[in-house]
C-alpha cells in the first residue's frame, strides 16, 4: 500500500509556543450555552445559529445582528459576557474609531462619542447631529460601545451589561442576568439606528 509523505512538518518548538501563549479559556466554560439563553430573552425576533459560537438575530430582512460570547475570568469563577454586533461596506477610504464613553448615575446617565483619530472625530461630529442616537444609548445598560470603520468595512459592536451569566466554581452555581425585553428594544433599537446612520453616510451617500 503506497503511503503518501508530507514535505511539512510540524515544528514541537512552535506548537509549545503556540499553546503556551494561547488565551486559556477558564475551566468550566462551554461554547454557546449562554448564547441558548440569550435566543430565549430575543423572542419573538427571528434567530438562527451562524458559525459555531455565533447567534444571527434578524429584526428585519435588510439587518442582521451577530452575538458572540466575550469570557472575562475571576478567581474561582468567571463571566460570560454578549457582544451584540452589525457590520457593513463602507464606499468612502477612511479609518476611523469611535468609543462611547458614559458618565452620570443610574437615574441620569450621559454619554458621550470620543474618538483620538482626525477622521473618528469627524465622525463624531455627524453621530451629534442624530439626538435619537445618543437617548437610545442613554436608555441602555451596557458596558462597552464601539464602532470602527477600517478598509472598506464598518463594525459597530455592543456588549449589554445584561444578557451575561457569572460562573463559579465553588460553589458550583450557574447565574444568568436576563435581558429583559425593555432592553432588549433599546439594544436592538441603538444597533438598528447605527445600521441607518451609516447606511445613510457612508453607504450610499
Amino acid at each position: 500500500m503506497e503511503v503518501k509523505l508530507s514535505h511539512y512538518a510540524t515544528s514541537p518548538k512552535y506548537s509549545f509556543w503556540r499553546r503556551l501563549t494561547q488565551k486559556r479559556l477558564p475551566t468550566g466554560y462551554q461554547q454557546g450555552l449562554t448564547l441558548n439563553k440569550v435566543e430565549r430573552d430575543i423572542l419573538p425576533y427571528q434567530c438562527e445559529w451562524g458559525a459555531p459560537g455565533e447567534l444571527l438575530i434578524r429584526p428585519q430582512d435588510e439587518l442582521t445582528i451577530c452575538v458572540t460570547e466575550r469570557v472575562k475570568t475571576l478567581f474561582m469563577a468567571f463571566i460570560v459576557f454578549s457582544r451584540f454586533s452589525v457590520t457593513g461596506n463602507c464606499r468612502q477610504a477612511i479609518n476611523a474609531q469611535v468609543t462611547v464613553k458614559t458618565s452620570g448615575n443610574l437615574r441620569k446617565k450621559h454619554i458621550d462619542f470620543v474618538s483620538k483619530d482626525e477622521q473618528g472625530q469627524s465622525l463624531v461630529s455627524l453621530l451629534k447631529q442624530y439626538p435619537i442616537i445618543t437617548s437610545t444609548l442613554e436608555e441602555l445598560d451596557f458596558n462597552y460601545c464601539h464602532l470602527n470603520i477600517k478598509h472598506g468595512v464598518w463594525h459597530c459592536e455592543i456588549e449589554p451589561f445584561t444578557a451575561s451569566e457569572i460562573v463559579s466554581r465553588i460553589p458550583a452555581t450557574r447565574r444568568y442576568l436576563r435581558l429583559t425585553s425593555e432592553q432588549r428594544h433599546r439594544l436592538l433599537s441603538a444597533l438598528q439606528l447605527i445600521h441607518q446612520f451609516m447606511e445613510k453616510h457612508f453607504v450610499n451617500h
